[in-house]
């Protein structure tokens, strides 16, 4: 084996030494992507990285955060829970790793991070404050509370399900297994199975789109007659109400879609304008080429969507508060599950129209070609 004989190194090596370690450690900072910060026993910013910049405070320079706390840049109850983590491990000397919380700010909306906080010492071994590093988890946490949101769904759909099946035995014991009674029953029971189906298909779809694995058969599609048969589907449901349903489409070449995704959007825009528009309504659907666009637009004249709601009518659950407030039937998925297969077919879509004025939802996808 060949030894390796290195030069014992100098005296006055040391203080280059020194400052090696110093570029390593910045270089080291400005590389990574998770938040770093220095503080003093008063929980004072020493030093902050690139990363903590970036993601906290984008509007300042590092040299301005010297000597500031966490109270000049967040919101003052996620400042204060800080400040007592820290307390707690320059008192103790006992770090805190994996936390969870919530960073909240005073002006733009929070994120959720996993948090670890240790004692920063000097030489000697003696506290002189912390350090922390966080990591932006709030993806997988946003996904978290939608697994749970989706179970209480399925749980509650569940409750239901069981709860008919105990009104049928009672109602077959009572009135026998023949009669309107009987007949009722049974459509009940239909009806909410159906629902309870589709909602299971919702929340399966929803989880191949969290974890990107919602499958697209591309093949060359007519939109007009994919939109026709849309209607054609929904016109029981409006014709119930009096609703006029009307389709307008202009001639176009076969475009690359997923004919049964595109179905589904449309199905679940048509179902939406039906459901919130009164009897004796306008639903209107109408298909156009523009800018080298396809464009889809579904408009009523239904209760509208009220514009503090706009901007989260596409979050998964959400329901608006004219909805609810007249106990309109929903799960609150539908135009997510839409607005995931207008974004995988690289389209948009937006929404406009007043409270009490009714609503257009536009669809625009680009023009592929078989």
């Amino acid at each position: 084996m060949v030894r390796i004989e290195f030069p014992p190194q100098r005296q006055e090596e040391s203080e280059p030494q020194r400052d090696l370690e110093l570029t390593c450690m910045s270089n080291l900072l400005s590389a990574v992507e998770e938040r770093v910060y220095f503080k003093d026993l008063y929980s004072r910013f020493l030093l902050v990285n690139a990363g903590w910049i970036a993601a906290c405070a984008p509007d300042r320079t590092p040299a301005e955060l010297i000597g500031k706390t966490d109270f000049d840049v967040f919101a003052d109850r996620h400042a204060s829970a800080a400040f007592r983590d820290e307390q707690q491990v320059i008192r103790t000397g006992e770090p805190i790793v994996g936390k969870v919380e919530q960073e909240t700010y005073g002006g733009r909306a929070g994120t959720w991070v996993s948090t670890t906080k240790m004692p920063l010492r000097d030489e000697r071994g003696q506290i002189i404050g912390t350090f922390g590093i966080s990591r932006d988890i709030t993806a997988q946490v946003m996904a978290e509370n939608a697994m749970a949101e989706q179970a209480v769904q399925l749980t509650v759909q569940n409750e239901r399900l069981r709860e008919l099946d105990r009104l049928k035995d009672e109602t077959l014991r009572d009135e026998g297994t023949t009669g309107p009674a009987a007949d009722h029953c049974a459509d009940v029971i239909e009806r909410n199975a159906k629902r309870l189906l589709r909602l299971v298909g919702d929340l399966l779809l929803l989880s191949q789109i969290q974890s990107g694995k919602m499958a697209l058969e591309f093949r060359g599609a007519d939109l007009a007659d994919i939109a026709a048969c849309a209607v054609d589907e929904l016109r029981p449901e409006a014709q119930r109400k009096h609703i006029d349903l009307a389709l307008h489409a202009t001639a176009l070449p076969r475009l690359a879609v997923d004919p049964t995704r595109i179905a589904q959007l449309l199905g679940n825009l048509l179902s939406n304008a039906v459901k919130f528009t009164p009897d004796g309504g306008l639903v209107e659907v109408r298909l156009w080429r523009e800018a080298g666009q396809v464009v889809l637009a579904v408009t009523d004249t239904g209760i509208g969507i009220p514009a503090a709601d706009r901007e989260r009518i596409f979050e998964r659950f959400f329901r608006t508060a004219v909805a609810t407030r007249q106990a309109i039937q929903g799960t609150g998925l539908g135009l997510a599950i839409t607005k995931a297969i207008v974004e995988a077919h690289h389209g948009t879509i937006t929404v406009s129209g007043d409270e009490g004025r009714g609503s257009t939802f536009t669809v625009r996808l680009p023009m592929r070609p078989t």
